[in-house]
């Protein structure tokens, strides 16, 4: 009798253990931009980037009477987002040079997707804060720019987080088509 206790006693540590270790600790996010082409004419551009966020995980979820779990990103985001963004550029017809005279430099200050459990279902919350710093012959030009969205996804004991992914996915390449498109960075890239 007492060994089926210890055997149910281990069993039951184990389950719980698994239960805690259900979520990875990093998501692979891989945004995506499309953009026209024609927009510069080889214009060339040095593109940096810094990472200010005060965390840096990308997914907290968060379930009543239980600390947050967070999940970060399996890969560099800031080398992500600045590779995506110097392809749009490239796409356009700029031409992305070290020590060129306009710099471009890219500044995550907050990407987070908050997963909130509620009864059947899980809400995210997605709060993205972007700030591109452009400068030429002592001219700066500083843009914000932000994206919100919250999305409800079906789910009763766990978040799907490959559809938190794609969310957070979505919401990071319409940022940068933002960016793109904004016509005060066109004008200051093409020289006007």
């Amino acid at each position: 009798m007492k060994l089926i206790k210890w055997l149910m006693t281990g069993i039951l540590a184990l389950s719980l253990t698994a239960c805690a270790s259900y979520y990875p600790i990093a998501v692979d996010v891989n945004p995506t931009v499309q953009t026209s082409a024609g927009v510069y004419r080889g214009q060339p551009v040095a593109l940096g980037s810094k990472d200010g966020r005060n965390n840096d995980y990308i997914i907290q979820i968060e379930q009543k009477n239980k600390a947050p779990v967070v999940v970060g990103a399996s890969n560099n985001l800031k080398v992500q987002l600045e590779q995506a963004l110097a392809q749009g550029l490239s796409t356009q017809g700029a031409f992305i040079e070290n020590g060129a005279p306009t710099q471009v430099e890219l500044e995550l200050q907050e990407v987070l997707a908050r997963v909130i459990r509620g009864h059947i279902s899980y809400d995210v919350v997605q709060q993205l804060r972007i700030q591109l710093t452009l400068k030429r012959d002592g001219r700066t030009v500083t843009k914000q720019y932000r994206r919100s969205a919250q999305a409800e996804f079906p789910g009763r004991l766990h978040p799907e987080l490959d559809k938190v992914k794609e969310a957070l996915n979505q919401q990071l390449s319409l940022l940068l088509q933002d960016m793109l498109a904004d016509r005060d960075v066109q004008q200051f890239i093409g020289g006007n």
